[in-house]
């Protein structure tokens, strides 16, 4: 087991074969690196790695996460990423998810990227605007 701290998904990929990606403290995914990096599951890995200069479309400015992570004591009831999700709903606002089993690997998320129910899930629980 080792901790990498880095970027660079060559390094990553070169240094280790699981992932874990944490989000304000907890464990939001935690996949096989080459699963991780060709389809996340969890919106705030997606967006790191759209924020990946290697991934650029060209712009001359890199994607970016709206918002700010959470505090100890400022935390949101429901999902942790919720506030600054695109695919926040008044359900993901209330209720924290629980880290499950997905993909031979683990996510915490209500609304994971990849699952055939996800858009009807949304929808049926009614997508709330960002700030």
């Amino acid at each position: 087991a080792a901790i990498v701290i880095s970027h660079d998904v060559a390094v990553v990929s070169q240094l280790c074969r699981r992932v874990v990606v944490m989000y304000a403290g907890r464990v939001v995914e935690e996949l096989d690196v080459a699963t991780l990096v060709a389809g996340p599951a969890h919106p705030y890995t997606a967006a790191l790695l759209a924020a990946m200069p290697e991934r650029s479309t060209g712009d001359a400015r890199l994607a970016t996460i709206p918002g700010v992570v959470p505090g100890l004591y400022d935390r949101p009831s429901g999902c942790l990423f919720a506030p600054r999700c695109a695919y926040a709903t008044g359900y993901s606002c209330r209720t924290r998810p629980e880290l499950r089993e997905w993909a031979g690997g683990h996510v915490r998320c209500h609304y994971p990227l990849g699952d055939p129910e996800r858009d009807r899930a949304i929808a049926r629980d009614g997508r709330v605007a960002q700030a």
